[in-house]
């Protein structure tokens, strides 16, 4: 998808980018592109990139049909005659191959291209013999957001699975509106555990972001489906509620990024089942303080960061609470924030009110190259342009643009989010510093 900001053009990953990957997020499912072969080179690379889940990535390992030396998002390669008399066959025989790799759900997807042809899919998985659930989405949502075509593919995965009903379960809960496109989702997943283990909360699935078939099975028993990124969630959410019930619990702030906002994210889930949120609150005011006092060591004075700018491109749920943490915790000033996709919900209604009562209304929805900021939050390709221009440092926040080997994990959610971040921001700011 094509997005004109403020005559900015770049490219943005689409609704079908988005179902690939959300039926890839799923631990041990498989995937099934249903198209030619060069429709999913860039997808398996990509999916590999963001949740690496095998342990052997030699091409020798994926050399039978369908792979072509990538163990992620197998293709049926439709030529010109498929496209003309149909490739129900080949989808097939596809199936049957791919099913000796002992997935728990296979999801097919339809290329754009394949969705004209009108292929059966219902009776090539009837001729294939299968016995797991296949999902499928037949016509993707090329035109769509990355985020719609996510909740689609989750969506179509879930009515696969036809879960049968079960009885609610106090302080169970579901992670929803988290992705494997964010920035170190799976440390993000960990972190929101372990807060609201600390209210006697316990998290049984975390949908769409790594969790397996047997943990999608305990969804019906969730008494709340907690938010992360709204726009994540504005569709599964209420899907859930109403095939499965459980409260859906939000969070004024956004997603939880930065002390403040993980705060305001912990009580709006503790009181919506019930739980004392006071011991994850004390965790995280723990994790304040002593990230306070080591930014005055890194830094020689918390002063030193007072008055750099930064820019933001992003979603609401992340730009309205990093750009106020930022701005209040660390004393940086916004020179652009741009969440010209999402202008009119709540949250950005919310920033764009906050940045004028700070007086930077003329900041709002400008794009980062005119602002010349020193530090830029965006996707991963929005921040490799900013490094290799040398015009700032620069943070992914979805999408990172390479893979990187993390020993460690780490997590831009959360407590440990915020103390990373921090960390992050002195690194990528240490020549501004220096001056």
């Amino acid at each position: 998808m094509i997005s004109n900001n403020n005559h900015t053009k770049f490219v943005q990953p689409d609704g079908f980018t988005g179902a690939l990957l959300a039926c890839e997020s799923i631990l041990d499912g498989a995937v099934v592109l249903h198209g030619p072969t060069g429709c999913r080179a860039h997808h398996s690379a990509l999916s590999e990139m963001v949740f690496p889940r095998d342990i052997s990535p030699e091409k020798l390992n994926f050399l039978e049909p369908y792979f072509f030396g990538q163990p992620r998002i197998p293709t049926t390669y439709l030529d010109g005659d498929d496209f003309v008399f149909g490739a129900r066959e080949k989808l097939v025989k596809a199936l049957q191959e791919i099913i000796k790799r002992n997935p728990s759900l296979i999801s097919i997807i339809n290329s754009p291209g394949a969705a004209l042809i009108g292929d059966n899919i219902a009776q090539s998985i009837a001729e294939a013999k299968l016995s797991i659930p296949c999902a499928v989405v037949e016509m993707p949502k090329l035109s769509h957001s990355l985020a719609e075509g996510y909740q689609q593919g989750l969506i179509a995965m879930l009515q696969s699975l036809s879960l049968p009903p079960l009885p609610p379960r106090a302080r169970k809960v579901t992670l929803i509106g988290l992705s494997s496109v964010h920035h170190y989702w799976s440390g993000g997943v960990a972190e929101l555990q372990r807060l609201l283990a600390l209210c006697g909360i316990e998290v049984i699935c975390a949908v769409g972001a790594g969790s397996t078939i047997e943990e999608y099975r305990h969804i019906p028993s969730a008494a709340c489906h907690a938010v992360v990124y709204n726009e994540y969630a504005d569709r599964i959410g209420p899907w859930l509620a109403q095939h499965y019930g459980g409260a859906i619990a939000t969070s004024d702030w956004g997603a939880p990024v930065g002390f403040p906002a993980t705060e305001a994210w912990v009580k709006a889930v503790a009181y919506a089942v019930k739980a004392d949120p006071l011991p994850a609150l004390e965790d995280i005011r723990q994790q304040r303080r002593r990230v306070s006092r080591l930014i005055g060591q890194a830094t020689g004075s918390a002063a030193a960061l007072k008055g750099l700018s930064f820019a933001v491109q992003t979603d609401p749920s992340i730009a309205w609470p990093l750009a106020r943490w930022l701005y209040e915790y660390i004393g940086m000033l916004p020179v652009a924030v741009d969440t010209s996709d999402y202008t009119a919900t709540p949250l950005a209604v919310q920033l764009q009110t906050w940045m004028e009562s700070i007086g930077c209304a003329g900041a709002w929805q400008k794009p980062w190259r005119s602002a010349q900021p020193d530090l830029l939050f965006a996707d991963g390709c929005q921040s490799a342009q900013a490094r290799g221009s040398g015009c700032c440092g620069a943070i992914d926040l979805i999408l990172p643009a390479e893979a990187r080997l993390d020993i460690v994990p780490k997590a831009v959610l959360g407590a440990a989010g915020g103390t990373w971040l921090v960390e992050w921001i002195l690194r990528e700011l240490s020549w501004a510093l220096q001056m």
